[in-house]
């Protein structure tokens, strides 16, 4: 066993929860009828694979393409002003270049926001479709017993009830041969 590892200790599943926050509240209630926090843990189950497509709100893209379009404009305003020779001043065809650079690079912006809006990064997550509160196989018998005589917590009862007045699990043994 690794130095950082904490020994697996045998645990059985007190009550089964659509929600963390329910979990929460269930050892929250068995913590306020004395059992220890530390030998208690919630564990998600269930586990699925959850992808999030997220596109970006079109006034964002707007906004940033008019802030690339302003500094395209700036640039150009400045590159036309050093080589070329124009009537107007080298500060007029700076701020003219500044406004086509806005104006083509909002347009620009709200031609992909509304067009081309496709997510860049598609985001992968596991995650628990339920959450199962365990304890120490010593302690299961008294936790059972708390949450079958609970009357003040409304939150997944049915289900909690369910496991409650199952048998407990048998530890199974890898010495049985």
């Amino acid at each position: 066993m690794r130095p950082d590892q904490a020994p697996v200790v045998p645990s059985g599943v007190i009550a089964s929860v659509s929600t963390l926050e329910n979990a929460q509240r269930t050892v929250d209630y068995l913590r306020s009828y004395g059992m220890d926090a530390g030998s208690l843990s919630i564990v998600g189950a269930d586990l699925r694979q959850a992808r999030k497509r997220q596109g970006v709100p079109v006034a964002k893209l707007t906004a940033i393409g008019a802030a690339q379009g302003a500094v395209l404009g700036l640039l150009a305003g400045v590159f036309v002003t050093l080589v070329a020779e124009t009537s107007l001043t080298g500060l007029a065809v700076v701020v003219w270049g500044f406004v086509y650079g806005v104006l083509l690079g909002t347009l620009w912006g709200l031609f992909r926001g509304l067009i081309r809006n496709r997510p860049d990064v598609v985001a992968t997550e596991v995650v628990p479709t339920r959450f199962e509160i365990r304890c120490p196989d010593e302690e299961l018998s008294v936790a059972q017993t708390l949450l079958a005589d609970a009357d003040d917590v409304d939150d997944g009862r049915v289900e909690r009830q369910a496991i409650a007045d199952a048998p407990p699990e048998k530890p199974a043994h890898r010495d049985a041969a």
